[in-house]
């Protein structure tokens, strides 16, 4: 069922697997602010919906040269702050399909959740298959 949906994401949530599915938007200078908003939504919609497991497929986002990165950073550390207040258990993402950008994708989710003390149970997939199968509880 679909929660939430604007130029940036859809937030499609079933109950049933207690799953909450979104694919990562590409990311533009002009759009921090709507990403932003985004993120804090999705924040808000787990905690609403009471969401355990979540998948964020990021196969195909990009991020523009011109990107700000040190208030990216500041969205996704607030991001994960944010989400250690839910009662969310695991979250499962699809690797880049660019292996410089998941590098660097990487990168930032090794300083915020060092810097925040993540405790959700994360693992990186190559397909969404594999994610919704781990989120499931079934052999991957």
């Amino acid at each position: 069922m679909i929660l939430f949906q604007n130029h940036l994401v859809v937030l499609d949530y079933d109950p049933k697997t207690d799953i909450l599915f979104v694919e990562w938007p590409s990311l533009n200078a002009y759009d921090l602010l709507e990403i932003e908003r985004t993120v804090n939504l999705l924040v808000d919609y787990i905690r609403n919906y009471d969401v355990k497991n979540l998948l964020i497929d990021s196969s195909h986002s990009q991020m523009h040269p011109d990107m700000d990165m040190e208030a990216y950073m500041r969205i996704v550390t607030d991001f994960a702050l944010n989400l250690q207040k839910t009662r969310l258990e695991r979250s499962a993402s699809v690797v880049h399909v660019d292996k410089v950008r998941q590098e660097q994708s990487e990168k930032i989710s090794e300083q915020v959740t060092q810097k925040v003390h993540l405790t959700i149970e994360s693992r990186n997939f190559t397909t969404r298959e594999e994610g919704f199968r781990w989120l499931r509880g079934e052999e991957v």
